[in-house]
């Protein structure tokens, strides 16, 4: 401890000890002026509750304050840990072989349906005939044939 802390804490002391001192000096009296007891009781009660409907009205927006941020990062919790489940089962679980198996079936099922079929011979017929549509015409007039 240096001398300085050592002054500032004894010269708070001794001005804390001389306001006590002064404060106890003295008397203190409540004399409401043209007031009863009854009349005093009822402003002092009527305070009280104006002080409680304040804090229970700030406590109130704390509450609906905290659930929100609560629910906020509840939800942002979730989604990381879901993301980083997913990423996990997807590279490492059993769901990754099901996924694999379920693009094979999708890919085979598009390989085989007619659509693909239409593609293909669309192209053929471009890289041969210099236009899509130039094949579809002969075929339409394969009847003067």
């Amino acid at each position: 401890m240096t001398l300085r802390t050592i002054g500032s804490t004894l010269l708070g002391g001794l001005i804390g000890g001389t306001v006590v001192w002064i404060g106890q000096s003295g008397s203190f009296r409540l004399i409401p002026a043209d007031m009863s007891y009854s009349d005093l009781a009822a402003v002092l009660l009527a305070a009280v509750g104006v002080i409680v409907a304040i804090f229970g009205g700030v406590l109130a927006l704390a509450a609906i304050w905290g659930f929100t941020q609560l629910k906020r990062d509840a939800v942002t919790a979730a989604e990381v840990a879901g993301a980083s489940e997913i990423k996990q089962q997807i590279n490492n679980g059993s769901i990754r072989d099901q996924i694999l198996a379920e693009i094979n079936r999708l890919t085979d099922a598009e390989f085989k349906s007619p659509r693909m079929d239409q593609r293909i011979q669309s192209r053929v017929d471009a890289v041969t005939f210099g236009r899509a549509d130039a094949d579809r015409l002969l075929e339409n007039d394969g009847d003067e044939a």
